[in-house]
């Protein structure tokens, strides 16, 4: 069948309702296979005017032709209005009348084949074929098979996307976390069957929560492990009714290990610690730290972890010194003398650089406004203190 592309998801409905070998050949296109359909609707006419009939009620105007071999009925469908039968073996005279820039070619094949006076595909078929296929090649080979009806093909038929997802109703409201639990267990058993996920969605009364991986899972007790810490932190507000758990499929992760290499632990584990961590730590503490587009000092953010490198990300130029923040800053003890810091928790200053002022967010319900300065102590460290609010702040210290 042929049709312009805004109808292409219901030309697949329509095939798919016919037959489950279906082939999405390309925008406004589809071919699928009849063989069976006589015993149920009839004749190859009585099967084009079923399929005609259930189209028209689904509002698409299509071209429709039949024929045993699917290049042939699709150059009919794409040049033939209303419906076209083919019977096998008359592919070449019904085929014969169309002009030779209809084929899959090149322009400049087909303007060659111009040249020698070749119009329409009847008279391409007509041509010797050693000598063509010789000039040619594979791709003059199979525009002489097209031209004549005999090229012989199966059907590439789509996948069949299969729903990763799984809902269950509840008899009795439940709001015990242990009962709930063995409930998604046996879902997420159901679901798995030792195929790899990165991500999960729990569904409880329509609320969602999903849970994102670094490396793809298959062993269904990490999930539902996961599920269980994330549950704790985030209980369910009501009695549960409804159930459901959505999974995303993708490639499993292979890993080739070293023979005289200790084996690592592996990364399940490493996302369960990281799961235990964030119920004791919280929400925000745990995982990646990536800096804040602002000048606000040390202003950064906890990212999840992730198998996919940011983009935009590039490796850090050489660092010549470090320096190691104290979060949170601390208090500290400064005086000052000609407004500059002469001593910081009774240490003595011996030389001190700045001051460095900067502020920001002014325009937010959290301004910043700090004066820095780098001072070596007597105690032979180097330090950074600031001032902020009228208080005296330890930032870090210098490597």
């Amino acid at each position: 069948m042929y049709a312009p592309s805004s109808v292409q998801e219901k030309l697949l409905a329509l095939a798919v309702s016919f037959s489950p070998l279906v082939e999405d050949t390309a925008r406004g296109m589809v071919v699928f296979s009849i063989v069976g359909l006589g015993r149920l609707i009839g004749t190859a006419p009585e099967i084009a005017a079923a399929v005609a009939r259930r189209g028209a009620e689904a509002g698409i105007q299509a071209n429709l032709a039949i024929s045993a071999d699917p290049d042939t009925a699709m150059l009919a469908a794409r040049h033939f209005r209303g419906i076209t039968l083919i019977p096998a073996g008359r592919e070449a005279d019904r085929l014969g009348v169309l002009p030779m820039h209809v084929l899959p070619a090149e322009l400049e094949l087909i303007e060659t084949l111009d040249r020698w006076g070749i119009r329409t595909l009847a008279d391409l078929a007509t041509l010797p074929e050693l000598g063509f296929i010789a000039r040619f090649g594979e791709q003059g080979e199979r525009l002489l098979r097209l031209a004549r009806g005999e090229t012989h093909r199966s059907l590439r038929v789509m996948a069949t996307s299969e729903g990763y997802q799984r809902r269950i109703e509840l008899e009795h409201p439940q709001r015990l976390l242990e009962p709930l639990l063995f409930v998604i267990a046996s879902l997420l058993n159901e679901l798995m069957q030792g195929l790899s996920f990165n991500r999960v969605t729990l569904r409880l009364n329509g609320i969602p929560r999903t849970l994102e991986f670094p490396v793809p899972v298959r062993d269904p007790k990490v999930i539902l492990k996961q599920l269980q810490f994330d549950l704790e932190a985030h209980p369910p507000q009501a009695a549960i009714l409804g159930i459901e758990v959505q999974l995303n499929p993708v490639e499993a992760r292979v890993l080739q290990h070293g023979l005289f290499i200790p084996q690592a632990p592996a990364p399940e584990k490493l996302q369960l610690t990281l799961a235990r961590l964030t119920a004791l730590l919280g929400e925000g503490n745990v995982g990646s730290p990536e800096l804040l587009d602002t000048h606000r000092p040390d202003a950064f953010v906890m990212r999840g972890f992730s198998s996919e490198a940011p983009a935009g990300v590039t490796q850090p130029a050489t660092v010549r010194f470090a320096f190691r923040y104290y979060r949170p800053a601390m208090a500290a003890q400064v005086r000052v003398k000609a407004e500059r810091p002469v001593a910081v928790n009774a240490q003595p200053v011996l030389t001190a650089a700045g001051p460095w002022r900067a502020s920001g967010d002014w325009w937010t319900a959290a301004p910043w406004d700090r004066e820095e300065w780098d001072v070596e102590l007597s105690n032979g460290g180097l330090y950074r203190v600031y001032s902020a609010s009228s208080r005296w702040f330890l930032e870090g210290t210098y490597d």
